[in-house]
């Protein structure tokens, strides 16, 4: 009868421990997270390690693979998504505020926390939202400055706004790649699932709605064009994965078939 345990295996009374414990700790402590059972050594042993050490180097190892590369700017993308919301909060407290004073809005929440003026009071409320916009343009730039070098290929067939929310939505770089070009197509649409279950209609797309032009299209030509985008994504986002590159322009060959079903209406 065996008996795991994390440092190793104990069979028949005797223990054996994971192989290079010590020196591969952490690649053995993935292994077994993954349900993986690792390579034990052929002699048994009654040496086991310090638990306590391990873990703490361990936790620092994750730590870094949480703040790397497009986990880094998934996370910061996730705050600047946090300040859109409280953006659009604090607009709404104010309008109505500013409405006594005949400041009216004008669609836009930047310039309107810039027209703001008045007593301190109301100096204040609008200079608050403006740094809150500030802070978000800031924010905003330096993502889209990392993820073009990060993701360049997608980035230029999809535009930033769509990849960073792909990137966000999926977890990462390294799920994205493993989602075929059917997936992308749906990927953001998941409460349409829902009522697939009463209408029967699985839906034609998600957040893919939003590349630029789609949504213009008759409604019987988005679907075909958001295949396509699809497909052409799938293949940008290996690219940018393995670092590779093509002459072929994607993004080309998308306006094209845009523009051919523009005049199919």
């Amino acid at each position: 009868m065996e008996k795991v345990l994390w440092y190793g295996i104990v069979r028949n009374g005797k223990t054996y421990m994971f192989k290079n414990l010590k020196e591969n700790y952490i690649e053995i402590f993935r292994e077994l997270r993954s349900g993986k059972i690792p390579e034990t050594e052929e002699e048994p042993s009654q040496d086991i390690p310090d638990l306590r050490s391990f873990l703490l180097d361990f936790e620092k190892e994750r730590l870094k693979d949480e703040f790397s590369n497009d986990q880094y700017l998934i996370k910061l993308y996730s705050i600047k998504k946090e300040i859109d919301e409280i953006i659009n909060l604090y607009l709404e407290k104010l309008i109505p505020f500013f409405q006594m004073l005949d400041i009216k809005y004008n669609k836009d929440p930047c310039s309107y926390f810039n027209s703001i003026s008045g007593n301190d009071i109301e100096n204040s409320l609008g200079s608050f939202g403006s740094s809150l916009c500030e802070f978000r343009s800031f924010l905003d730039n330096y993502i889209k400055e990392k993820i073009k070098n990060y993701m360049p290929n997608t980035m230029s067939l999809i535009g930033y706004d769509l990849t960073m929310e792909y990137l966000f939505r999926s977890g990462g770089l390294k799920n994205l790649v493993k989602y075929p070009a059917s997936t992308l197509q749906i990927l953001g649409a998941e409460k349409s699932f829902f009522r697939f279950y009463n209408t029967g209609k699985t839906p034609k797309h998600g957040i893919i709605f939003n590349y630029p032009g789609l949504a213009s299209l008759p409604a019987k030509s988005r679907g075909k064009l958001a295949r396509i985008i699809c497909n052409k994504l799938s293949i940008t986002l290996k690219m940018d994965y393995y670092k590779t590159k093509t002459s072929v322009n994607y993004k080309e060959i998308i306006d094209k078939k845009m523009q051919e079903l523009k005049k199919l209406r």
